[in-house]
């Protein structure tokens, strides 16, 4: 996902219409949102004001510096401006076209790209010709072997449960052993291309845990039912085990996530996990995975989860393509959704609806109306 959809996930708990003062509440909030000047974090309410073209921060005109009396056309933030110098331009990248394994110029109607590696190869001289993300030098590593924890599987369901849930509900086991440790590889060796290590968790090691606040927010609390099976499931997902569920590679795709038993409605897929940043120092990144963590009323606070050396199996469900006709009604079968747990905002990934045994997983990259290029995508 690009910076552009990184405020999809803007689900809050639903107000009921017979409560006008919850109604006003909210009302309050959106109104807030949009119109709070970020210099001096009073509203905008008559006062002529700009909107920072890439943060989306709005200011009083006459709190910009140098001050101006007309509104502009176009216009970036002096944060952003200044940020802008410590991201690399990928335009001015000099890409090396030599190959990877005999040394000789490629062409690019003949090149393999090592997603690993970050190298060029002809096409003879990537590997074998089977579909692989990675070269035959990567390859020959192999990624390092993680302990399975086999105990874990016992906190899982043997069965599916027929009845319809309102709540969450946990996976059922995978019943075959080799196809559990099928799965359970499949997740480390796509990690593995990418350079990512596996952690299923938040990772705070550019922003302070306090920072990801739900004060700021109004996200819908995960209590009772729901708060138990997410923490009973993340004892076994913390040691790499999740849904029955294997992850595959492509070359339309890429890397994807398909399920190998059925997963009834309901059911939790995996949390969004990675490392955490503020979204005003990640407006120029060039992720593919960035998700909206926490949105308040300016970037600098505003907290997003880029899963570029810590991640899990949530960077590999696929987003639907919303140029097609009944694309979300025909192929979305996963929702996300941002929660309050415990004070904390948490993403979380489950089933939508019955997923069938081969089905790819798929959600709405923009389920908050947010308008994300998607006519790429398979």
């Amino acid at each position: 996902m690009s910076t552009q959809c990184i405020k999809e996930q803007s689900n809050t708990q639903p107000i009921s219409i017979f409560d006008p003062q919850e109604e006003k509440k909210i009302e309050l909030q959106k109104f807030k949102k949009s119109k709070v000047c970020a210099e001096c974090k009073s509203w905008i309410i008559r006062q002529k004001s700009v909107g920072c073209g890439i943060c989306e921060d709005v200011y009083h005109l006459s709190c910009m510096r140098p001050k101006l009396t007309r509104k502009p056309k176009k216009w970036t933030c002096t944060r952003c401006l200044e940020l802008k110098n410590t991201f690399p331009d990928t335009n001015e990248l000099e890409i090396d076209t030599l190959c990877g394994r005999c040394q000789k110029h490629v062409q690019c109607d003949d090149e393999e790209f090592c997603s690993k590696c970050s190298k060029v190869f002809h096409s003879k001289c990537y590997g074998p010709k089977k579909v692989a993300p990675i070269c035959i030098f990567c390859e020959q590593q192999k990624p390092p072997k993680i302990k399975q924890n086999k105990n874990l599987v016992q906190f899982l369901p043997l069965k599916i449960s027929l009845k319809n849930q309102n709540s969450f509900i946990l996976p059922c086991c995978i019943y075959d052993d080799t196809l559990r440790e099928r799965c359970f590889n499949s997740i480390q060796y796509a990690l593995y291309c990418q350079n990512i290590s596996f952690n299923d968790d938040l990772v705070y090691d550019s922003v302070q845990k306090q920072e990801n606040n739900v004060a700021l927010e109004k996200l819908e609390p995960l209590t009772g039912k729901d708060l138990e099976a997410f923490k009973k499931y993340k004892q076994v997902t913390k040691h790499g085990y999740y849904a029955p569920v294997i992850v595959e590679y492509n070359t339309d795709q890429g890397f994807y996530v398909k399920a190998v038993q059925p997963i009834a409605n309901n059911t939790l897929i995996c949390e969004y996990a990675g490392e955490v940043f503020r979204f005003a120092d990640q407006v120029y990144s060039t992720s593919d995975s960035m998700m909206s963590l926490l949105e308040t009323s300016f970037a600098a606070t505003s907290l997003v989860i880029i899963p570029q050396k810590y991640g899990n199996l949530a960077k590999y469900l696929s987003g639907i393509n919303n140029t097609k006709k009944n694309s979300k009604k025909q192929q979305q079968n996963v929702k996300s959704q941002r929660f309050n747990v415990e004070g904390e905002s948490r993403v979380i990934l489950y089933a939508c609806r019955d997923i069938r045994t081969g089905e790819v997983l798929y959600y709405d990259y923009n389920e908050g109306g947010f308008n994300y290029n998607t006519r790429f995508f398979v």
